[in-house]
C-alpha cells in the first residue's frame, strides 16, 4: 500500500499538497485544511494522510510526516520509501532475537547439529563470489573434476532456517517484508545485520551452517546425480567478481592467494561454459538490459553514472545458481515438498503474434508455435542482439511475456526453459527461500509428509512474497532516476549523444550513453511529427524527415522536474533514418497525405492534450528497463 507523498505549498491559510505522482482517485493534489496541517512548513517534503471528501467535492487530508526540504538529497529517498511504505528500522524485539545468536557458531552446538545427521564439510576448499561491497554472503562454491570427466559441484548456501523459527519475531518480521530492498544508496535488510551480515553470513575462515546441493554434472551440462543435505562449511576465502573476472581475462592472481585458487576459477569456468551452451541449446533467453551504477559522494549527491559492465563471473555464479535452483526443484517435486517455485508461464500469443508483426518490420524472423517454444523467442534475441534497435525490441518482447511469481505449484519457467526451477539460492534476502529451506529440512531431517493445508499455506505466502518483489524492484528503479534527475538538473543545457529508445504519441524517448532515458516531446521540432505505433518510426508530414529506434541522435538537457523524476531533452542533430525499400513508399509524404496548415494546428492540439498520456506510458517504459540478471532476481 503506497503514501501519499509531495510537496506541502501554501494556499492562503492553508495547504496543498503537490503529489509526486498522481493518485488514481485523487489526481495530482491534495486540499490540506489550516487546522490538519500540525504545523508542518510550507515547502517542504511531507507525507499526507487521505481523510475524506468536504462538500465542495474536493479530496482532503492530514499532514503525519514532514520528511525535510525539497533539494536535500536524503528527503528524495525518504520520500520513495514512504510512498511504498518500506520500513526504516527493525522493531526492538526483532534485534534482541537476532543479537541473542552471537557472532560464532559454538562447539557444543556443532557437535549437537552433526550428531543429527548434519555433514561436516569444513576441509572443502571452499569460497565466496560476490560483489565488492558485498556483506551477506548466501551462497558458496568448491569444485572438483571427477576421474569420469563429470563435475561435482558443491553449492552451499545459509542455512537462515536454523536460526529463523517459524512464527518467531524474526520470522514475523521477514515474512511481512518478504525481501531485502536494494535502493540505490542504501540496503533496507529482509533480516537485521546482527543476523544477515553476521553468524548467517558466508563470512571465510568462519564454520557456518549450510544447506548443500552436491551435484554431479555431465559434459554436456546435465546433472546426473547429486544429494541435498545439511552441512557445515568454512570458507578458505572471500573474492569478488572483479578479481576473478581479472584471472580469466589472463592476470595473475595475487600473491596471498593459494595455487589452487586460481585453478578453480578455471575449473568454474569450464562448467559455466558447457551450463551456458546447454541453456542456449534448450532456448533460455538471453535479455540484455544494462543495469545503470551511480556513484554518490558522501552527502549522497550523484557525481557519475555509467552503465555497469556485464562481466563473465557475474554469469558464472547465476549459471551455478540456476543448476541448484532446478536440481532443489526437481526433488522437491518428486517428494511433494511444499516450497515456493519461481514459475514463468507460457506468454500469450495473441501478444506475441503483434510482436511477430512489429519484428518482421525490421526484418527479424520470429516463428511462433501453437504453444509457444521459448527457443523460437530465443533465436529471435539472437537476430536482435547487435542491432541499434535490439534493445527497444527486446523491451518490447518482454512486455509480451508472463510476470514471473511464486507459487507452490511447479508451472516451469518459460524464460530459462526449465521444467522445474524454485529460489533455493538466497535465503538472506528472500523470504520464498527460508521457506523452501524450511521445508526442506523437514523432510530430510524428520521425514515429513505435508499436508493440502501446509500447500495452501505456501501458496499464500507466494502470493505475497511476489507483491512485496513487485514493491522492491519498483522502489529500486524510483531511486536510481531520482539520482539520475538529481545528476542532470545540475547540466541544464548541456548537450549529449543518444540513441532514440522509443515512442509515444507526443514524444519519443531517447537513451544516452550513461543508459539513463529521458522524453523529447514532438511539438518542440520543426514541422508536424506523426508517431506510426505499427512501424517504430515518427514521420515529419512537412518534410519527410523520419525518426526510427536505435538512430543516433544529439540532445541537449532541456528540463528536469526533480520531484516527478522526469528529463526533456531539445534536439540538437539526428542521423538520417534508414528506412528499408518496403516501407519508404508508407513513409514519403504525398499530396493525399499533406495537411492544412489549419488541419495540422488542430493535430498538434490534440497531441499537446495527449501529454498526460505520454508521462503514463514514460511510467511503463521505466518498469520495463529491466535491471541485470543476478541471483537475487532469477
Amino acid at each position: 500500500m503506497t503514501n501519499l507523498v509531495g510537496m506541502l505549498r501554501q494556499k492562503g491559510r492553508n495547504g496543498i499538497v503537490e503529489l509526486d505522482r498522481k493518485d488514481e482517485e485523487i489526481g495530482n493534489q491534495i486540499f490540506i485544511p489550516r487546522k490538519l496541517l500540525n504545523g508542518a512548513p510550507f515547502n517542504m517534503k511531507v507525507v499526507a494522510k487521505f481523510k475524506g471528501i468536504d462538500t465542495k467535492g474536493t479530496a482532503y487530508g492530514e499532514i503525519t510526516e514532514v520528511l525535510g526540504e525539497e533539494d536535500n538529497p536524503d528527503t528524495a529517498i525518504l520520500a520513495i520509501m514512504r510512498y511504498y511504505n518500506l520500513p526504516q528500522k527493525f522493531p526492538d524485539k526483532v534485534i534482541r532475537e537476532a543479537e541473542s545468536f552471537g557472532k560464532e557458531i559454538s562447539q557444543t552446538e556443532i557437535a549437537d547439529e552433526l550428531s543429527k545427521g548434519r555433514v561436516d564439510l569444513r576441509d572443502l576448499l571452499t569460497i565466496t563470489i560476490d560483489g565488492e561491497d558485498a556483506k551477506d554472503l548466501d551462497d558458496a562454491i568448491d569444485i572438483e573434476k571427477l576421474s569420469n570427466g563429470n563435475f561435482r559441484l558443491y553449492v552451499h548456501i545459509a542455512d537462515v532456517s536454523h536460526y529463523v523459527r517459524e512464527n518467531s519475531s524474526l520470522d514475523k518480521e521477514a515474512k511481512k517484508r518478504g525481501n531485502s530492498v536494494y535502493l540505490v544508496d542504501r540496503v533496507i535488510p529482509m533480516y537485521p545485520p546482527q543476523l544477515s551480515n553476521g553468524i548467517c553470513s558466508l563470512n571465510p575462515n568462519q564454520d557456518r551452517f549450510a544447506i548443500t546441493a552436491d551435484m554431479e554434472i555431465n559434459s554436456q551440462g546435465k546433472t546426473v546425480g547429486g544429494k541435498l543435505y545439511p552441512s557445515i562449511i568454512k570458507s578458505k576465502l572471500r573474492t569478488s567478481y572483479l578479481e576473478t573476472q581479472a584471472i580469466l581475462d589472463g592476470e595473475s592472481a595475487d600473491s596471498d592467494r593459494p595455487k589452487w585458487f586460481t585453478e578453480k576459477i578455471f575449473l568454474m569456468q569450464e562448467l559455466t561454459d558447457i551450463l551456458q551452451n546447454m541453456r542456449e541449446r534448450r532456448g533460455a533467453l538471453q535479455f540484455e538490459f544494462p543495469e545503470t551504477k551511480i556513484e554518490l559522494d558522501a552527502k549522497g549527491n550523484p557525481i557519475k553514472i555509467y552503465p555497469e559492465p556485464d562481466l563473465y563471473t557475474n554469469h558464472l555464479i547465476e549459471s551455478f545458481m540456476i543448476a541448484a535452483n532446478e536440481f532443489t526443484a526437481e526433488l522437491a517435486t518428486k517428494k511433494k515438498i511444499p516450497v515456493l517455485y519461481r514459475v514463468h508461464e507460457l506468454p500469450d500469443t495473441e501478444k506475441l503474434l503483434n510482436f511477430q508483426r512489429l519484428a518482421k518490420r525490421f526484418n527479424i524472423k520470429v516463428r511462433i508455435s501453437e504453444e509457444p517454444k521459448p527457443i523460437e523467442l530465443a533465436e529471435a534475441i539472437l537476430q536482435m542482439k547487435d542491432e541499434p534497435y535490439g534493445q527497444t525490441l527486446s523491451a518490447l518482447l518482454l512486455r509480451s511475456l508472463a510476470k514471473a511469481r511464486y507459487t507452490e505449484k511447479n508451472l516451469g519457467h518459460f524464460g530459462l526453459a526449465s521444467k522445474s526451477y524454485c529460489h533455493f539460492t538466497a535465503p538472506i534476502r528472500r523470504y520464498s527461500d527460508t521457506v523452501t529451506h524450511r521445508h526442506l529440512k523437514a523432510w530430510l531431517l524428520e521425514n515429513r509428509t505435508f499436508s493440502k493445508g501446509d500447500f495452501k499455506k505456501a501458496n499464500k505466502i507466494g502470493d505475497h512474497v511476489s507483491d512485496t518483489e513487485r514493491i522492491a524492484i519498483e522502489a529500486e528503479r524510483d531511486t536510481v532516476d531520482q539520482k539520475a534527475v538529481e545528476y542532470y538538473a545540475k547540466r541544464i543545457g548541456e548537450v549529449y549523444p543518444g540513441k532514440i529508445s522509443g515512442f509515444s504519441p507526443a514524444s519519443m524517448f531517447v537513451e544516452l550513453e550513461t543508459s539513463i532515458e529521458g522524453a523529447l516531446f514532438f511539438r518542440t521540432l520543426d514541422g508536424y511529427y506523426e508517431y506510426d505505433p505499427e512501424q517504430l518510426i515518427a514521420i515529419n508530414r512537412t518534410t519527410g524527415d523520419v525518426l526510427t529506434i536505435g538512430q543516433d541522435i544529439t540532445v541537449q538537457i532541456a528540463s528536469v522536474d526533480i520531484n516527478k523524476r522526469f528529463i526533456d531533452f531539445a534536439l540538437v542533430d539526428h542521423a538520417t533514418a534508414t528506412v528499408s525499400s518496403n516501407n519508404k513508399s508508407k513513409n514519403r509524404p504525398n499530396k493525399s497525405r499533406r495537411k492544412s496548415r489549419k488541419d495540422r494546428r488542430q493535430k498538434s492540439s490534440r497531441s499537446r492534450s495527449k501529454k498526460s498520456l505520454s508521462k503514463r506510458q514514460r511510467s511503463r517504459r521505466r518498469k520495463t528497463k529491466k535491471h541485470k540478471r543476478d541471483k537475487r532476481r532469477r
